[in-house]
């Protein structure tokens, strides 16, 4: 077998931050498919007594804390969903973009890597820095089965960004 070249790290991180929308996508499809299947989709919630309202998912806080930061102000109701949604495709494309920067650097980093990769972003991201930054609850609060909803979406985001990183490398 032919040992593959490295590839250059701009493409690789350009390539890596296009698949990671793809996979942010991915990963929209996957909880679509788990709430029809499972119920209501689990979302990471604020701790218990936070000033924020308790109802809103991590990616919403987020998106109010960084338009706190720019425009000293929350993002008015109307606009926290999409706030929401662009922080959700920001994470996917930056996570994506070190994904293909490493695989510009590692030609064997394939679908195993971006399931590994997907399962770290699970847990040191979804399971360890938004308790730690107070965005959402402890992990035994949560239901053992939307860890494990969770992290299948991580492995689906990190299989897909994989590919298609790969694909797009060749």
């Amino acid at each position: 077998m032919a040992k593959r070249k490295q590839q250059n790290a701009l493409k690789g991180a350009l390539v890596g931050s296009a698949a990671g929308a793809a996979g942010a996508f991915a990963m929209d499809c996957y909880w679509k498919v788990v709430q029809n299947v499972a119920g209501e989709r689990p979302e990471q919630k604020p701790r218990q007594g936070d000033d924020q309202q308790k109802d809103e998912p991590s990616t919403q806080v987020i998106a109010d804390k960084a338009s706190e930061a720019v425009t000293g102000e929350e993002l008015p109701k109307d606009k926290k969903a999409p706030g929401g949604i662009v922080v959700h495709y920001v994470t996917g494309l930056a996570f994506g973009g070190l994904f293909g920067l490493a695989a510009s650097r590692v030609p064997r980093l394939g679908l195993l890597g971006g399931l590994v990769y997907g399962a770290l972003i699970w847990l040191f991201l979804d399971e360890v820095g938004l308790r730690a930054l107070d965005i959402s609850p402890d992990p035994e609060k949560v239901p053992a089965n939307q860890h494990v909803q969770a992290l299948g979406a991580h492995f689906v985001y990190g299989g897909a960004t994989a590919l298609l990183t790969r694909l797009l490398l060749r």
